[in-house]
């Protein structure tokens, strides 16, 4: 089937989702800030949970760490497969793991109707670097048990992908993806954790839709003074079609008419400039995949023991993770994105027209093309066409603009857009 649209002057106007699903409504209604605050103290409470801790100690170290988090998952709903992903690491994974170690991810599944994947994450290990003690005797002699609290830097991410499992756990409601929400060990010695999952997941085959990695997501005041608790920045790797910046405008398009007072900032690179955090590994394994930090990052406060708690903001943590569940649970809800080809957009007959088609998606109900000026950054137009699977805009030059196709559920919905990109770009 296909369909036509005469747009030689279209009309500008942002591309945005304006209604709003009441379901999703009443699941960000269900986040708690306090819950939250509650879960920091307890992670802070280990004292350390450095990757290389003891493993063994029933109150500090990174061992008690992770029994805790995965019996806290698993006492949210039956509906949760929760369980440790063990890797046993060593020198030869990273530089900074001084030892061999019994790495492990706490992951917590939430089956849906389909088995591709999308997860929310953040790192529970922690670290602290410099002489400061804080005043905390360690149980051992052992350098890697020295006192590390680590409540930001990523015990914010932590919280916040257990009270999205939580929340999205006893919504009751069923997805057609499905859900991981995953505790990443490794870290803070490169990476390492996530580095293994993801590439076990490629080995596997599976097919994982996207990736929300949370890191230092729970302050609004920099160091320098500065605060704003209005915003939130979204990092995505490049080129400008990847998959991972298509995640990033759908996180902004979709989650703004949920939490409107609360910004989206996208920000065109992969990290932070010369830092990294665990949505590479997914990336460098082709996985759509960003990081959510904070706006106002407080230096002073990483990797040392002055990272505690009287140095977050939980409403502000509860408003970021508002914003990643809205788009998670619409991402969730919708089908899978379509299947597009660099040669899947032509000409048309007239050589002035632009001809896209695409592969139908089981589930979708119709399908809502998008396209901008190929200098812009973001999409400008979005048109709804229906149950078609080839559409033609008149006098729209293939040359002067990017287009993209996304499909739509029966209840409004949409996936990820797909691109028409040069393969390799």
């Amino acid at each position: 089937m296909a369909g036509c649209f005469v747009a030689a002057h279209p009309v500008p106007g942002a591309a945005q989702v304006t209604g709003v699903d009441p379901r999703i409504e009443a699941i960000l209604a269900e986040i708690d800030p306090d819950r939250m605050r509650a879960a920091i103290d307890g992670l802070v409470s280990f004292g350390t949970r450095s990757t290389l801790s003891s493993t063994d100690l029933p109150e500090w170290g990174i061992g008690a760490a992770r029994q805790w988090i995965l019996e806290e998952m698993s006492s949210y709903s039956d509906r949760l497969q929760v369980s440790f992903d063990a890797y046993e690491v060593g020198p030869e994974d990273a530089a900074r793991i001084r030892r061999t170690t019994d790495l492990r991810n706490v992951l917590a599944i939430l089956p849906g109707r389909s088995e591709r994947r999308i997860y929310v994450s953040g790192h529970y290990d922690s670290l602290a670097l410099g002489d400061e003690d804080g005043g905390v005797e360690p149980p051992t002699d052992d350098p890697f048990d020295r006192y590390a609290p680590g409540a930001n830097d990523d015990g914010s991410g932590t919280v916040l992908t257990m009270e999205l499992a939580r929340v999205l756990a006893q919504s009751g409601m069923e997805f057609d993806a499905t859900l991981v929400f995953m505790a990443i060990a490794g870290e803070e010695q490169g990476l390492v954790g996530a580095a293994r999952h993801a590439a076990r997941m490629r080995e596997e085959g599976v097919e994982i839709t996207a990736v929300f990695n949370n890191d230092i997501i729970g302050n609004h005041v920099g160091g320098n003074g500065i605060s704003d608790s209005r915003t939130v920045r979204v990092f995505s790797e490049g080129p400008e079609d990847s998959l991972s910046r298509q995640l990033a405008r759908y996180i902004r398009r979709t989650s703004q008419p949920y939490v409107p007072g609360h910004q989206v900032r996208l920000i065109a690179r992969e990290d932070r400039f010369g830092r990294g955090g665990d949505h590479t590994p997914f990336n460098r394994q082709g996985f759509a995949a960003v990081r959510f930090t904070e706006s106002r990052e407080n230096y002073s406060r990483q990797h040392n023991v002055f990272d505690t708690p009287d140095g977050m903001d939980f409403e502000y943590l509860a408003r970021n993770a508002r914003v990643n569940a809205a788009s998670v649970a619409s991402l969730a809800l919708a089908p899978a994105a379509p299947g597009v080809a660099f040669n899947l957009l032509r000409r048309g007959d007239s050589g002035y027209d632009a001809q896209l088609q695409w592969r139908a998606v089981e589930g979708a109900v119709g399908y809502r093309i998008f396209w901008r000026e190929a200098w812009g950054q973001d999409w400008e137009h979005d048109l709804w066409v229906g149950d078609v699977t080839e559409f033609s805009l008149r006098d729209m030059s293939i040359d002067d603009f990017v287009y993209g196709v996304a499909a739509v559920g029966p209840d409004g919905h949409e996936s990820l857009v797909s691109v028409y990109v040069r393969p390799g770009r």
